[in-house]
């Protein structure tokens, strides 16, 4: 059975260690439980992209400088990633 993971941020964080075994990852900022189920039965596209990187580890946290947006040394995502697609 495909293992769904949604993940709900208010800040960046650290999600490496079960985002690898996840064979699909979503994150929201505040999406209902509706519009979850219409992302992934395919009535609804997706149109998010992140607002901020993605850790891929603590120690590249703690080297980032946090007064310096986008200083993540090797981010797990990348701001700006994310899915969109037209119909």
């Amino acid at each position: 059975m495909p293992t769904v993971v949604d993940v709900y941020l208010d800040r960046s964080a650290i999600i490496t260690s079960f985002a690898e075994a996840a064979d699909s990852l979503v994150v929201n900022f505040g999406a209902s439980a509706d519009a979850f189920v219409q992302i992934l039965s395919g009535e609804a596209e997706p149109i998010g992209t992140l607002p901020f990187d993605l850790p891929s580890s603590m120690a590249a946290v703690e080297a980032s400088r946090p007064d310096v947006p986008f200083d993540t040394t090797d981010p797990l995502f990348s701001f700006g990633y994310g899915l969109r697609w037209q119909s």
